[in-house]
């Protein structure tokens, strides 16, 4: 706990749902009331990438990496609306979820799990007045499309109905039973019940999607709905109200359900004594359960003037969202400061401040895999509406835990924020904390998601390249290097000793050089008498010669089989022949040695010059050539006498 605020993890479901937004909206506002810092962490449900191909969420199961990241983050308490998140899944399976969860204390919303406190609907009682609703009405064959048995709240909505209609002394026949999918693929259930069952004048649906569907299923058969057959609902979704006809349901407040839990988070982290108790329902009557219609008009029409306004807020947003897509994309040159101009354009879609992290290599995360822990953050760059900025490199590498608690989350306020996945594919990138201003921030979410995603993607691409192309440059000039030198005696060769001495004269112009062309003395000789392992150790003794003699500051290179060249800068007074003596000394020294079985030997034409260019170094060289030769015939009949 950051001083005497708590830290709280709500997990949810898809907040586009009604019941995800609407929870996370209520655990928002209390979070301000109590004064608790709130990270949301929006996954989607468990279970139905299983079915991949049935629902078309290839990727989805990534979203549920935040869950994960919750449970490393080192929060003071968590609250789990697993009765959403978990509702496809067995108990066991539920129950393995929650203990994944970790060390921190967790509270559940809208499931009852052995071990866990939970926070829960007082199902029953909005159930009984539903029922008794339709019964007063005179109905007698009402059937049930009890969504999904493992899911709690749709299991004490059923046992509430066949306990109420058995109160009321109707025997409910099995045959008005159907089992159903909680969210938009329920048409199917309905038609199965209605073929089976021709005589049904009421169907209590256990959630309002549910209804909605059946309600478009009677209307597809000409069947009048509330006149011959009533439909109710359960959690007063807006849909519901807006339906034509209006949706009878029964008032379920997912948002005093979320402010409920931040309470008693709260609380419990600071010490106090705070029980969970039920939150209470309410059977609202509409026209779907009554036999008369209470208006002629359709409950979808809207006025003039408030169409245009709806029109004119979806073209403004639709707008935003162009100049946010656009923005963010806009990657610059300069990649390690993307991070932070991603951030920048928050501000146009309701989002405050934002954090940014990733992970310091991306990593594949498969389907029914569990995500890595352990793995290295990198907390990249943050921003205060239009005013972001990019974290310094050396304190970049942080902790999972820190993410969530660092000295730049605002710490002297209370914060809520919600966490945004980062993915592409298989690939998870990291995740972003973002601040919104209120909760039409839900609806923006996903664009965000996935264009965040995108950027972070194309600057991991663009590192890459970067990468790549810093490695290709050094291969590359190793490459150059290795095509310009003699592997031999570690020289220039040819290519490379003219390409290094024109550099040194386009480097040194106006000065003199000297100019050297050299070989080895009777190469032949020695490979010929003593063998070619000696033949090459004359060529490096001859490389080591010319080094010790014109210095560091030359260009030497091994030219030819036995030939040599070197060029250095020198004064031009300096005498070419204090260079020659100096080779011959060299030599003398070493055959004095007596170390090899051969007599060793350089001759050298040396002139001093002025170089300009290229071909004046060419003119030079052969110059000296032409008195190496004339050393050679010298050195030959000076044998002979």
């Amino acid at each position: 706990m950051n001083g005497s605020r708590p830290k709280i993890a709500l997990l949810a479901a898809n907040l586009i749902d009604v019941f995800s937004s609407s929870v996370a909206k209520g655990a928002m506002e209390a979070a301000k009331k109590v004064d608790a810092d709130l990270f949301v962490f929006p996954g989607k449900y468990l279970g139905y990438w299983d079915d991949k191909a049935a629902y078309d969420i290839t990727y989805e199961y990534q979203y549920n990496v935040l869950f994960d990241l919750a449970a490393e983050g080192g929060f003071d308490y968590i609250i789990a609306a697993d009765g959403s998140i978990c509702h496809a899944l067995s108990n066991q399976k539920h129950k393995e979820f929650l203990e994944r969860l970790g060390p921190s204390p967790v509270i559940c919303l809208a499931s009852n799990v052995e071990g866990y406190d939970s926070l829960t609907y007082d199902n029953r009682s909005g159930i009984f007045e539903a029922v008794d609703e339709l019964v007063f009405q005179g109905r007698k064959h009402i059937a049930i499309l009890a969504g999904e048995l493992d899911n709690f709240d749709c299991t004490e909505r059923y046992a509430a109905f066949r306990e109420r209609l058995e109160m009321h002394g109707i025997e409910f026949d099995e045959k008005y039973f159907q089992e159903c999918e909680l969210a938009y693929y329920s048409g199917d259930a309905a038609e199965k019940l209605l073929d089976r069952c021709h005589d049904i004048d009421a169907i209590v649906c256990a959630n309002d999607t549910i209804a909605i569907e059946a309600c478009k299923t009677l209307k597809a058969r000409g069947i009048k709905i509330g006149k011959d057959v009533a439909v109710t609902g359960f959690d007063d979704i807006p849909q519901a109200a807006q339906y034509d006809p209006p949706i009878a349901t029964v008032h379920a407040d997912a948002e005093a359900l979320g402010a409920k839990a931040v309470e008693i988070a709260a609380a419990r982290v600071r010490g106090e004594n705070a029980a969970t108790e039920k939150v209470g329902t309410r059977f609202i009557k509409r026209d779907s359960c009554c036999r008369e219609r209470s208006s002629k008009e359709g409950y979808l029409s809207l006025p003039d003037d408030e169409r245009e306004l709806l029109k004119k807020q979806f073209d403004n947003r639709i707008g935003a969202d162009n100049v946010f897509v656009r923005d963010v994309m806009m990657l610059g040159s300069d990649l390690k400061n993307c991070y932070a101009d991603i951030l920048r354009p928050l501000s146009i879609v309701g989002g405050m401040t934002g954090f940014l992290y990733t992970l310091s290599e991306p990593c594949r995360h498969l389907p029914n895999e569990p995500f890595p822990k352990g793995l290295d953050w990198m907390f990249r760059a943050y921003g205060y509406c239009k005013n972001v900025f990019t974290v310094p490199e050396n304190d970049q590498r942080i902790g999972l835990a820190e993410a969530f608690d660092n000295q730049y989350l605002c710490c002297n306020r209370q914060k809520c924020f919600i966490v945004s996945d980062l993915y592409s594919a298989e690939m998870q990138y990291g995740f972003a904390l973002i601040e919104p201003k209120d909760d039409s921030f839900f609806s923006e979410l996903e664009l965000i998601t996935y264009i965040f995603s995108s950027a972070i993607r194309t600057i991991d691409i663009l590192r890459g390249q970067e990468k790549l192309l810093s490695e290709l440059n050094i291969r590359n000039l190793a490459l150059e290097k290795e095509s310009n030198i003699d592997v031999l005696t570690g020289l220039y060769n040819r290519r490379g000793f003219l390409l290094a001495a024109d550099k040194l004269i386009s480097s040194a112009k106006d000065k003199s050089f000297a100019v050297c062309y050299a070989d080895l003395d009777n190469l032949k000789v020695i490979n010929d008498v003593h063998g070619h392992v000696e033949g090459d150790f004359a060529l490096k003794l001859s490389a080591e010669c010319l080094r010790s003699v014109f210095g560091e500051d030359a260009v030497i290179g091994r030219t030819g089989g036995d030939e040599f060249n070197a060029i250095l800068p020198c004064k031009a007074a300096d005498s070419a022949e204090k260079y020659a003596q100096a080779v011959d000394k060299y030599a003398s020294e070493f055959n004095a040695s007596g170390e090899k079985p051969f007599e060793f030997g350089v001759s050298a034409g040396i002139i001093v010059c002025g170089c300009e260019n290229g071909y004046d170094l060419l003119a030079a060289l052969d110059k000296a050539d032409g008195l190496l030769y004339a050393v050679k015939q010298e050195r030959k009949l000076n044998k002979k006498r």
